[in-house]
């Protein structure tokens, strides 16, 4: 696969060649010629690098990520990785942990998963080694990747998350201001709750299943990449000789202010339910992660080292925001969204959403990329079929996060930890694609 940010590129001069054979005539004497047109749309697009319902939403999604890794890297999250490592005796046993905590906690929170399943994956084949038991370790690998199966179908699923904001770029591009779609019909809606239930019974079983029988020694414990250090540096334990050295590690601050944070998210439940956002997400996770870690500096260590995995969208997103101003310029959007109109019904459209989605995944890694072009097009379709706008989020949704089992861009984090390379687990992933499609498909045809 190309780089990313070269996709981008592309997906960005895919757009404006499209939008410049399509789009109207624009006011001016000019307007009509090709240099009129192409003035107004590079006019539009380097516009769109600051819309600021884009921007808000790729900070959104950092958040979401460093917060989430974050967590992962606190003394209490590593002591509990390192009982959880002690509990599997054999290659089964370990297949089945790591998957089953892969699958539920990327649904939980998807950067939480991605880092602790790699952390516990990679700890799990170094106490087999030691104990001599055969296993794969790319296998293992393979298993903990499981938590971006159903990321986009869980508690940080960034379309639904967007949807069920009151204010929202797709809803003001549909011309439905202050309109959100609620979570009953997104992330808790039956078929949704089944289809992850169905996936969480099937995939642990089938990465077992792929274990070969025979041919496999101990992973060699010199090839696994040693534990980082967790969070500590040197000077955190001597005595503070300054009130600033006070201040910077102390735990009081850290923790009155998370405990603070989290008494709004009593509060929040008692007033709105389980009617989540982006926004009380990320402060939960924020909240959470300072109560965990030791003082305000190691927190600050935890989330710099988090923030490295985030340069793609920071990079990407700009250029998101140009493209849909491109779209809405020319009418592309609305093109493409006629496109499925013509060629789907109110039953199938969700599938179609679903497949259309799975092909955009090769060019917009990032699920809040991918809905940030492709949602306001699906979505103008369901409009004029009459389809339910949370169908229609999940199918975009369900493409994203099964496009990643051949996707390897949120792999990355995972082979670094573990040590591995893309094409070590590549195949593996390939047969998951395979199987949890129809489920997925089978899904939004309920």
């Amino acid at each position: 696969m190309p780089d990313p940010f070269a996709l981008v590129l592309l997906l960005t001069l895919v757009a404006l060649g499209l939008g410049l054979l399509t789009m109207d005539a624009v006011p001016g004497d000019a307007g009509a010629t090709l240099l009129g047109k192409g003035s107004a749309l590079v006019k539009a697009w380097t516009e769109g690098f600051g819309n600021p319902e884009i921007l808000k939403f790729g900070l959104q999604i950092i958040l979401i990520v460093v917060t989430g890794e974050a967590i992962a890297a606190s003394p209490p999250a590593r002591r509990l990785l390192a009982r959880l490592t002690a509990i599997p005796t054999t290659a089964t046993q370990a297949l089945l942990l790591v998957t089953v905590f892969a699958l539920v906690t990327g649904w939980i929170h998807w950067g939480f998963g991605l880092v602790s399943s790699a952390l516990l994956a990679r700890e799990v084949g170094r106490s087999l080694a030691k104990r001599g038991v055969k296993i794969h370790y790319a296998l293992l690998g393979t298993g903990a990747y499981t938590s971006m199966l159903l990321w986009h179908a869980g508690l940080t699923a960034s379309a639904p998350l967007l949807m069920n904001t009151e204010k929202n770029f797709v809803s003001e591009v549909l011309g439905l201001k202050g309109a959100k779609v609620p979570l009953t019909e997104t992330i808790f809606a039956p078929y949704n709750l089944l289809a992850c239930a169905v996936l969480l019974l099937v995939v642990p079983p089938l990465v077992v299943a792929m274990h070969p029988k025979e041919g496999i020694v101990p992973p060699d414990l010199d090839a696994i990449p040693a534990p980082p250090d967790d969070g500590s540096a040197e000077g955190d334990d001597v005595r503070p000789s300054t009130p600033a050295e006070w201040l910077d590690r102390t735990r009081v601050l850290t923790f009155l202010t998370g405990a603070l944070g989290l008494s709004f998210l009593w509060r929040y439940l008692r007033e709105h339910g389980f009617d989540l956002n982006h926004n009380v997400v990320n402060c939960t996770f924020l909240m959470l992660g300072m109560i965990l870690h030791k003082s305000p500096v190691a927190y600050g260590r935890a989330i710099a080292q988090s923030v490295r995995g985030v340069s793609g969208i920071v990079l990407q997103f700009p250029f998101y925001g140009g493209i849909l101003e491109v779209m809405k310029l020319t009418g592309l959007s609305a093109s493409m969204a006629h496109v499925f109109v013509a060629s789907a019904s109110p039953r199938t459209l969700p599938f179609f959403t679903f497949l259309a989605s799975i092909l955009t995944k090769s060019f917009v890694p990032s699920g809040a990329g991918e809905w940030a072009v492709e949602g306001p097009v699906m979505l103008q379709a369901a409009k004029q079929l009459g389809v339910p706008y949370g169908k229609i989020t999940m199918a975009v949704a369900y493409g994203n996060m099964l496009g990643n089992m051949y996707q390897p861009f949120w792999s990355l984090p995972l082979l670094g930890l573990m040590g591995l390379r893309a094409r070590d687990i590549m195949g593996f992933c390939l047969i998951l694609f395979v199987v949890c499609l129809p489920i997925l498909g089978l899904a939004l045809l309920l």
